[in-house]
């Protein structure tokens, strides 16, 4: 359009805050996700588990439809123990979940120029990384940490708020393994996503790291008689930080609970370092 005619006018309209300018970054990577009818399908199977245990939960309190089974009531035992494995089954199909979605939030991007577009505006690079973030944030709370909230206050609504009152620290438990398992994820699904810039790939690897980290820690354990190797398995870092949450650690715990969550930390603290440099290069460059 020629200048000289000056029909151009600004945008008039409702400008975002910049408190929640990052929401603009999540609502848009949200239509691209979920534009993969296999991946849709995927999100919902991980509510399946919830689903279950939510009319399990119905029937350990139903006594008229028990004793046509011939079990009594209360035969499922809502505790720490329950909430691990609930927990350890959403947390691995999070894993899946990220492993799909994490390499389409940056590597696209960065092949294809428009992260420089999106520094040039008024975006800074923590805006950025949360906006990109939230979006794994936000599925992977879906499918954890909602249901999980919802299955405590179903129990509780069965029960009495007696039962709340008493195993309160259930939810606060809930609550923080989520929310680690949320931080670990999304770093990571951002990380691999900004230095492979190939979808696959980026989706194997981190995959792989969960599976070479176990490995490696189990070698390093049984060659040099230590322990010491369960500092590279995140999944039995989770696990530790999970059961002391929930006041239900495993058996003969070969490390405590703070020096997982300071490895779970350094680990965090590593992937925001290499998302950081990645996206500062990108903001010089551009």
């Amino acid at each position: 359009m020629a200048v000289y005619k000056r029909t151009y006018r600004g945008y008039s309209g409702p400008v975002t805050s910049p408190l929640w300018r990052f929401t603009v970054l999540q609502r848009y990577a949200f239509k691209a996700v979920f534009k993969s009818r296999l991946l849709l399908i995927g999100y919902v199977g991980c509510f399946f588990a919830p689903l279950l245990l939510l009319c399990l939960l119905y029937l350990n309190q139903n006594a008229s439809v028990l004793v046509l089974i011939n079990q009594k009531v209360g035969f499922l035992k809502v505790d720490g123990q329950l909430f691990m494995n609930f927990l350890a089954v959403q947390g691995g199909l999070a894993g899946i979940l990220t492993a799909f979605v994490g390499p389409f939030l940056v590597a696209p991007d960065l092949t294809n120029g428009g992260l420089f577009v999106y520094l040039a505006r008024p975006f800074s690079r923590a805006e950025y990384i949360l906006g990109k973030g939230m979006v794994l944030g936000s599925l992977i709370a879906s499918i954890t940490l909602l249901p999980a909230l919802l299955i405590f206050g179903v129990q509780g609504s069965l029960v009495g708020w007696t039962w709340v009152a008493d195993n309160l620290f259930l939810g606060g438990g809930i609550l923080l393994s989520c929310l680690t398992l949320m931080a670990v994820f999304m770093l990571m699904g951002l990380a691999m996503s900004a230095f492979v810039r190939w979808k696959i790939v980026a989706g194997a690897l981190i995959l792989a790291v969960f599976a070479a980290g176990k490995g490696f820690g189990a070698v390093i354990n049984n060659v040099m008689r230590t322990e010491n190797g369960y500092f590279l398995d995140l999944q039995h870092l989770l696990s530790t930080v999970a059961g002391a949450l929930l006041r239900h650690p495993a058996d003969n715990e070969p490390i405590s609970a703070w020096a997982a969550a300071v490895a779970l930390a350094v680990f965090c603290g590593i992937l925001l370092l290499m998302l950081n440099r990645k996206l500062r290069v990108c903001e010089v460059a551009g």
